[in-house]
């Protein structure tokens, strides 16, 4: 993972949000002192570049300094292929919150992208033309070293935004936790069997929070119990986080991951806020 991103891209449509996501990297692109590529998918003529530039003068770039890459073939392939080939460090898309259920299990160009770009990926669920800063963001963490790189990667970001807080996640779900105790003689219910396990829990992510001296913002620690992703996405939603940043999986998506979801397929198909996948 490079941090601060010194080469970013954004995937750029004529879509109504276009400008927006424009606007949103352009702000990042001078938060983090960065290129900028913007990665078009589509056939290259006077009436397409004619709108492009339209674009990049409204946004407030200069157009002299801003390197555009046309991309040919199927707009995810297309992307995809320009961003590696451009040796970009971030790729900024766009996405709806939740697709229909067709659309959604045939693919789509943000989902694609969020699967199997090899550079980090930003997706903006709602981006704006009075783009401002992330000011609350959440991380998820299972305790790996790559959790750990994450978690202050979150942490450099969010002092660069002069963010207010930073929300630790830990999901602890473990399906026949109480079951099993009230097997092994404890006498309790269910209900205490997860308190007690969640309370524990808690100590350790403290611990292991507090080694990482994260200094200058506010750490918040949450231990939730329930489904893996579900939770996390439902809590982050809940909570209006601005940022949520996750860890990307290093392996190939099947169509089992989308029948079946691991944590970040759940987080692809349920969009729960603006999500940072570092890679």
């Amino acid at each position: 993972m490079n941090f601060p991103f010194k080469k970013l891209g954004l995937a750029l449509t004529f879509s109504p949000t276009g400008l927006a996501l424009l606007i949103e990297a352009k702000r990042l692109k001078e938060l983090f002192n960065s290129e900028l590529v913007l990665i078009h998918s589509g056939k290259k003529d006077d009436e397409a570049e004619k709108k492009l530039y339209e674009m990049i003068n409204n946004s407030g770039l200069e157009k002299s300094a801003t390197e555009i890459i046309w991309g040919y073939g199927s707009p995810a392939s297309a992307i995809l292929k320009a961003a590696e080939s451009a040796n970009i460090d971030l790729l900024i898309a766009g996405a709806l919150e939740k697709e229909p259920v067709l659309k959604y299990y045939l693919g789509s160009v943000a989902r694609k992208i969020m699967r199997e770009a090899s550079s980090s990926v930003l997706i903006l669920k709602s981006p704006s033309e009075n783009a401002s800063d992330f000011k609350k963001f959440c991380v998820s963490t299972d305790y790996s070293q790559e959790s750990e790189a994450v978690i202050k990667f979150t942490y450099q970001f969010a002092l660069m935004e002069k963010a207010n807080e930073i929300i630790v996640l830990r999901d602890i779900y473990t399906p026949g936790l109480s079951s099993a105790a009230i097997e092994s003689g404890a006498p309790t219910n269910s209900d205490e069997v997860i308190s007690t396990y969640q309370i524990e829990e808690e100590e350790k992510l403290n611990m292991f929070v507090n080694e990482l001296n994260l200094k200058g913002i506010q750490v918040v620690i949450k231990c939730l119990y329930g489904r893996e992703g579900w939770v996390e996405g439902n809590f982050v939603r809940k909570n209006n986080i601005d940022l949520f940043v996750v860890n990307g999986r290093a392996k190939k998506f099947y169509f089992l991951d989308k029948l079946f979801p691991n944590e970040l397929e759940f987080f692809i198909k349920n969009l729960p806020s603006n999500l940072l996948i570092l890679r």
